[in-house]
């Protein structure tokens, strides 16, 4: 798989360029990297989540398993190279804010029902602030967001109310991360 790049055509290479935030030499460099990674012929096995975890650049960030739950194959459970170059672009310190906030909403989202409930709340205030804070302790949190006056429907929070609750900083600090090509 070392050579993922080359064996993309050109044609293929000019739209992954459009569609992401990598230059044509960015996107070879960034599959090669993948292919250090997984050591298939073409790419076919993917890269378990043990193996994304340990890149540099996404170590001890406590957000990651869920970035690459929504990446990854849901058959396999493994992240393919085209999904790989995709979630490094979501992750990209160029990504405009708006989609950022989007993608972390809907990773949260986990029924897709367009808003958050107790338990998606909770899971975000635990992979942020657990060990720090204790199971009740972030319980307690989750329902004091989830029962302000201000929320269009008690309970939950919609995608506006998460923009608002969450700061912007603690979205780029989360869901930015430079990957290093030289």
């Amino acid at each position: 798989m070392g050579n993922q790049g080359s064996v993309l055509s050109e044609e293929k290479l000019q739209e992954l360029e459009k569609s992401t935030n990598f230059s044509v030499k960015e996107i070879t460099k960034i599959l090669k990297r993948y292919g250090a990674l997984d050591g298939s012929p073409n790419g076919e096995e993917g890269i378990p989540i043990t193996k994304f975890l340990n890149i540099p650049e996404v170590v001890g960030n406590p957000i990651m398993p869920c970035v690459f739950a929504k990446f990854s194959d849901p058959q396999g459970g493994n992240l393919g190279p085209e999904p790989f170059l995709l979630l490094f672009s979501m992750l990209h310190p160029d990504e405009p804010m708006d989609k950022k906030q989007k993608f972390a909403f809907d990773m949260l989202d986990v029924d897709s029902q367009e808003q958050l409930g107790f338990e998606e709340l909770f899971s975000l205030y635990k992979l942020l602030y657990s060990p720090a804070l204790s199971d009740q302790k972030i319980s307690h949190l989750t329902a004091q967001v989830l029962f302000r006056d201000d929320l269009a429907m008690p309970g939950y929070i919609n995608f506006d109310e998460f923009c608002q609750l969450v700061p912007v900083s603690e979205i780029k600090s989360r869901l930015t991360v430079q990957l290093q090509l030289s």
